[in-house]
């Protein structure tokens, strides 16, 4: 549990995903309205990608090879090519996108738009909108789970977990949490999701088969 390297990117990096394609790591520079690409072999940038305006959320796509970047302060997402490190598309959401995920069931994509209180599915087939979720407010991030197959997005400003059922593109269940959530992720050890609520200095454990609260945990 030591660092073993420090790697200078651009101002304000935010979120990260990795690319098995390639085996390179992107990271969204909110500053710097860019994606660095990382080598980890080296633990070098290789390239910076310009993208919109305080870009957020990424995450890979196996479905095309692609990746997704949430642009928040554009209301956009940009469609990188890792080929050649490149925007090949950028596609209209709502406003103030954050987080972002791939949803293997259907091979859809979907991002939070936190000034919105909403979530836009996108098809990557045609890099189109094709549905609009209502859901909490300022929802910020958002997670699948395998275990159920549904989505679960933390809302910000409401202090609830939305649960979101991909076949009909409609919210199932909410989920009171914590004041000010932010973080979502699955643990397949266990099938549980576990929300880091900002405002209670804690993190909220759902148990999805009930879509309840099970235990609160005091952190920093």
């Amino acid at each position: 549990n030591k660092v073993v390297a420090t790697i200078t990117v651009g101002t304000y990096p935010l979120c990260i995903a990795y690319d098995p394609s390639n085996g390179y790591i992107y990271v969204t520079d909110d500053g710097s309205s860019s994606v660095s690409v990382i080598n980890p072999s080296t633990n070098k940038v290789v390239a910076t990608i310009s993208v919109g305006e305080d870009p957020y959320g990424i995450v890979y796509d196996p479905s095309n090879g692609y990746l997704y970047v949430a642009n928040n302060g554009s209301g956009t997402v940009s469609v990188i090519n890792p080929s050649t490190n490149s925007v090949i598309a950028t596609i209209t959401v709502g406003t103030y996108p954050k987080g972002i995920v791939y949803d293997p069931s259907n091979e859809y994509l979907y991002v939070t738009d936190c000034g919105s209180a909403s979530v836009s599915v996108i098809n990557p087939s045609t890099n189109k909108v094709v549905a609009t979720i209502s859901v909490g407010e300022d929802p910020y991030g958002i997670v699948y789970d395998p275990s159920n197959g549904y989505l679960y997005v933390a809302n910000n400003g409401s202090g609830t977990v939305s649960v979101i059922n991909p076949s009909t593109n409609s919210v199932i269940a909410t989920i009171t949490v914590g004041t000010y959530p932010k973080g979502i992720v699955y643990d397949p050890s266990n099938e549980y999701l576990y929300v880091t609520d900002c405002g209670s200095a804690s993190v909220s454990v759902i148990n999805p088969s009930t879509n309840t609260v099970i235990a609160t945990i005091s952190v920093g």
